[in-house]
């Protein structure tokens, strides 16, 4: 008896774990996240003001472990998701995204200010 309890609990132990590595991912209050398709790899787009009016920091990461990062092939798809995101940003708006700045971080994250005008 007391050999299927202490399976019981690891089991339930086990089970608990797993459900609390599967929880959503919590941003930073006033940001936004999302989950974009580019070139078949999953990115994801962290969206943030800056405080200046229409201006935003935009950081796309990669949303997987990649090892030995190709940093041209990761700033081309860095740049789709960036113009992909600033262009719906600003289209709420009906102005047009102007980059400030932008570059890329580790290799594999891309980095953009941006302005709606």
């Amino acid at each position: 008896m007391n050999r299927q309890r202490l399976a019981l609990f690891f089991t339930a132990t086990l089970a608990t774990l797993a459900m609390v590595a599967c929880h959503n991912q919590q941003t930073i209050e006033g940001t936004s996240s999302r989950t974009l398709n580019v070139a078949g790899k999953r990115m994801k787009a962290n969206l943030s003001p800056t405080g200046t009016p229409n201006e935003f920091d935009l950081l796309i990461v990669r949303d997987a472990v990649v090892i030995n990062p190709d940093p041209q092939s990761e700033r081309a798809r860095g740049e789709e998701a960036a113009t992909r995101v600033t262009r719906e940003v600003c289209k709420v708006k009906n102005l047009n995204p102007r980059i400030v700045s932008e570059r890329l971080v580790d290799e594999i994250n891309y980095y953009v200010r941006f302005r709606c005008v």
